[in-house]
């Protein structure tokens, strides 16, 4: 998981506006096996959206990539499958939209009449799915559960809040312990989470279920959850929202996750839609007349990232090494279709937001083509320690066909070096117990991850990545703690433009935790009988799939 901060009520934050064709890529198609050389060049536009629909459809089917998410619990959701689902359900406070700006949305306005004080005036037209208003009350208790439960994944987001009141029917007030700035913008992802009081007292144990689902204000309801077959959404006609009424009566998730099949299924039309649909199919779909493949930006990178600061990765001059001497342009076109080019800092560009003036020098000075350097790697290896260099690097990627080319082009680059390297290749539905569980982890030197932040923003980046506390900071690294401590406390946007920039340079610099890998464009299939579902990545916190109709076809 941006932005002018105002103490005005009712007036959108701006977060870098992305134009509908903004740039043209050009990029090899997917090698064969073995990694063999692409046989012909494609060319892609980025667009924020896709057609807008014509007709309405009775139902659209839609395949979740990831596979079967383990919970519809948007306090535990946190990744692509159960976001997907939920955004089109469970509402924000404020919303990011597929233009990468953040404007109001339940909280209909707010003002900020000191450093430690939130005041949000909330829509007074809002009903939960049952018909019930949404209050003050709702709000109030949605925020706190992420505030006192350990347990969810937003709580880690509120520790500079001291409490949240309803003071009023339709108002919330928020007071912190210490001016944050980047929590008021947060709150457009599940950080602003609003469900029903009485849902969540009702369901403490088992809110997200396949029995239970959620009870939220979107534009699609929960209705049937079957298991290791799929997830059914149906419209809520009581929807506030006129712009985004969805154009579907239903939406069924499916959960295939083999390349193949999801190829076929889409070809086919079993499915109509997806995101990211395999990078091995790209030329594939492209030539079909099934459908459409449509590119967008997104605030995607495709990295690696160390978790173990007592093994080999330690040392500047081997982290130093090995990222020059990985072929990142070649993964990006080998093992990911082409779709994307090597990254020069950690934080992609689309996530720039409003530090965007500084973020931007920053990045031109780091641009790289992403080629193997291996005579500079051999040189940079030469100020590694003895000690360091003799330790065995470990690394695990998802038994899946990109994750598996990328760890292997990394042990290449390690071999190179003359590195001793071990790489692990997990099951993928249980790879995500690396990235969270430290005995599963153990003595891992390196992870794969496709990262994305909550918002566009690079403080909520790095909150995420590289502060103490960060949930994907396993290394335990605190060189950037005091200046993020010191940025979202600072209201002006160009003030901590140049504090995020430092905190940038100084993570580009060390290589820590995580390293600049490759910014991954979006991409989305939709066969010839619907239209209109966003381009640009805004499938995790924003209701997508409301924009989805038919083409008349």
């Amino acid at each position: 998981m941006r932005s002018k901060t105002i103490r005005r009520s009712g007036a959108a934050l701006a977060v870098g506006l992305i134009a509908s064709t903004a740039l043209v890529a050009c990029a090899g198609a997917p090698g064969g096996p073995g990694g063999k050389p692409p046989k012909e060049e494609f060319t892609y536009q980025l667009t924020t959206m896709t057609p807008a629909p014509t007709t309405e459809v009775d139902s659209v089917s839609w395949n979740l990539f990831q596979g079967e998410p383990w919970t519809l619990n948007p306090f535990t959701s946190a990744d692509f499958a159960p976001n997907m689902v939920g955004s089109n359900m469970c509402e924000t406070l404020l919303q990011q939209t597929p233009e990468f700006e953040i404007k109001p949305n339940l909280a209909a306005s707010w003002e900020n009449p000191d450093p430690l004080t939130w005041v949000y005036q909330l829509r007074d037209d809002v009903t939960f799915w049952d018909g019930s208003p949404m209050t003050a009350e709702d709000v109030a208790a949605t925020m706190t559960h992420s505030q006192t439960d350990p347990t969810s994944f937003q709580h880690a987001n509120y520790s500079s809040v001291e409490s949240v009141t309803a003071t009023g029917e339709f108002e919330v007030t928020v007071k912190l312990k210490t001016p944050n700035y980047l929590f008021h913008k947060q709150l457009a992802s599940f950080v602003g989470v609003v469900m029903q009081k009485e849902f969540i007292e009702a369901h403490a144990e088992d809110l997200g279920t396949p029995s239970v689902g959620v009870m939220c204000t979107g534009p699609f309801q929960f209705t049937k959850w079957d298991q290791g077959d799929s997830i059914t959404l149906s419209r809520y006609d009581g929807y506030w929202n006129d712009k985004l009424r969805p154009k579907a009566k239903e939406l069924k998730f499916t959960f295939l996750t083999d390349d193949t099949a999801i190829t076929s299924a889409l070809l086919s039309g079993e499915i109509d839609g997806t995101y990211n649909p395999p990078s091995s199919s790209t030329q594939q779909l492209l030539s079909s007349d099934a459908g459409e493949l449509a590119f967008g930006p997104a605030p995607l990178v495709v990295t690696t990232f160390y978790t173990n600061p007592d093994g080999a990765m330690a040392d500047p001059a081997i982290r130093e090494a090995l990222q020059l001497a990985t072929d990142w342009s070649g993964i990006a076109r080998q093992a990911f279709g082409g779709i994307g080019k090597a990254s020069a800092l950690q934080t992609p560009p689309a996530a720039f937001g409003t530090s965007a003036s500084a973020m931007d020098v920053l990045d031109q000075e780091f641009a790289t083509d992403g080629k193997a350097d291996i005579e500079a790697a051999k040189q940079a290896l030469e100020g590694a320690s003895p000690e360091a260099k003799a330790k065995t690097i470990k690394m695990v990627v998802p038994e899946q066909s990109e994750t598996q080319q990328l760890g292997l082009a990394v042990e290449d680059a390690a071999k190179k070096l003359g590195l001793d390297f071990k790489l692990t290749v997990s099951p993928a539905n249980q790879y995500t117990n690396y990235l969270y569980d430290p005995e599963t982890r153990g003595d891992t030197d390196i992870l794969y991850t496709t990262f994305w932040p909550n918002i566009p923003d690079p403080l909520d980046w790095m909150q995420i990545t590289s502060v103490t506390g960060g949930s994907f900071n396993s290394y335990g690294y605190t060189g950037i703690d005091e200046l993020f401590a010191k940025a979202v406390q600072i209201e002006d946007d160009a003030e901590r433009a140049k504090v995020t920039a430092e905190m940038a340079r100084i993570s580009r610099e060390e290589l820590l935790p995580m390293t600049p890998g490759i910014t991954q464009d979006n991409a989305v299939w939709q066969n010839s009988r619907i239209t209109g579902a966003p381009a640009a990545f805004d499938y995790t916190f924003y209701p997508w799939a409301a924009h989805i109709g038919g083409t008349g076809k």
